[in-house]
């Protein structure tokens, strides 16, 4: 029998070589659905809202349009189904932002984040998909590098989850895409 170091082994498979060797297998591939931890939202909910963002203190009161009709108007298809995914931790945020502090400051600067692409979208006359995207982007990545240097334990997907949840909170108050105009009805 001849020696070797090396091992190979086909798709999906483990490969292990040399002596004393421990092998921990996760499956991720889980379809169990879960509940956002209130604390994940929070935590997202806390980074957002500290984020060093310029926002105007105007903070109007807008009639919430259909948001069918509003999807619609703002051009926006993959969203609908993003958001429709992530609909059942609706109420879960609500409660959430019901006690924190900080909702409106974290509300203005999403929507701050929103008009800053909402220019370029009108410019380059591109999709609401393409903004929600954006958006999306942007939050996670100031989430992320703030989650990173405070040490936080924040699973990806979790964060995923609280943005589009507090994206899809920030559309329903009207602070996330344009509203429909008051003549279309």
């Amino acid at each position: 029998m001849a020696l070797s170091n090396s091992a190979s082994s086909g798709n999906n498979g483990t490969s292990i070589v040399g002596d004393k060797n421990n092998l921990t297998t996760i499956n991720l591939g889980s379809r169990t659905p879960k509940i956002l931890k209130r604390s994940a939202i929070f935590e997202v909910c806390k980074i957002i809202a500290e984020l060093d963002i310029d926002y105007d203190d105007e903070y109007s009161i807008q009639k919430n349009s259909d948001w069918m009709e509003k999807f619609e108007y703002n051009k926006v298809d993959l969203y609908i189904e993003i958001f429709d995914n992530y609909s059942d931790g609706y109420d879960e945020v609500s409660k959430v932002l019901h006690g924190y502090l900080k909702k409106t400051l974290m509300v203005k600067k999403i929507r701050t984040v929103y008009l800053e692409v909402e220019k370029v979208r009108e410019k380059e006359e591109l999709d609401g998909d393409y903004v929600i995207k954006q958006v999306f982007d942007r939050l996670k990545e100031e989430v992320c590098y703030n989650a990173l240097i405070s040490e936080s334990d924040l699973l990806d997907e979790e964060v995923d989850e609280a943005i589009y949840l507090i994206m899809f909170y920030a559309f329903t108050k009207c602070k996330l895409l344009k509203p429909l105009p008051k003549d279309v009805e």
